[in-house]
């Protein structure tokens, strides 16, 4: 079985200037984990992930100690949270995107995620333009769905 049956076509994707705010309220909103950054041609560009987003909140180590104080106010820092919404997708994305393909078997792409430790994967087309996303929730739904439900009944 390959990616391309198991995969998510309905994308939430991001420009590279879209705003930190709005980065933020399409995870929330769309209940997803990572941003597929493309251009307007659908060229995957990088990823935004909810790790990235917040680690982009979290001060960098100079920062935390740069007033001398061995234990950091956490309340003032996350009073100054409202100081990062300047950063676009560009400046918060990784650039170096662990993707798949929509020929690639199911259990590769899981391979890939789990020596990666990432949690879903941008599926790009032969030209190289995103096309879907798949995670291992897609993937463990589908190997359960055909080898360990009861025969004769529906997993959902």
């Amino acid at each position: 079985m390959n990616v391309s049956q198991v995969m998510s076509r309905r994308l939430v994707t991001v420009s590279p200037n879209a705003s930190f705010r709005d980065l933020w309220r399409s995870i929330f909103k769309h209940k997803v984990n990572a941003l597929p950054v493309v251009d307007k041609k659908k060229n995957l560009l990088g990823i935004v992930t909810r790790e990235r987003l917040l680690e982009r909140v979290y001060p960098d180590y100079g920062d935390l100690f740069a007033g001398g104080d061995l234990f950091p106010d956490f309340e003032d820092i996350e009073a100054k949270l409202g100081e990062r919404v300047s950063m676009k997708a560009k400046d918060v994305m990784s650039p170096w995107v662990i993707y798949t393909q929509v020929d690639t078997p199911i259990l590769r792409a899981l391979s890939r995620m789990i020596v990666r430790h990432v949690n879903q994967l941008p599926v790009v087309s032969a030209r190289g333009t995103l096309v879907g996303m798949v995670t291992k929730g897609d993937i463990f739904y589908t190997l359960f769905r055909r080898h360990f439900a009861k025969k004769g009944k529906r997993a959902r």
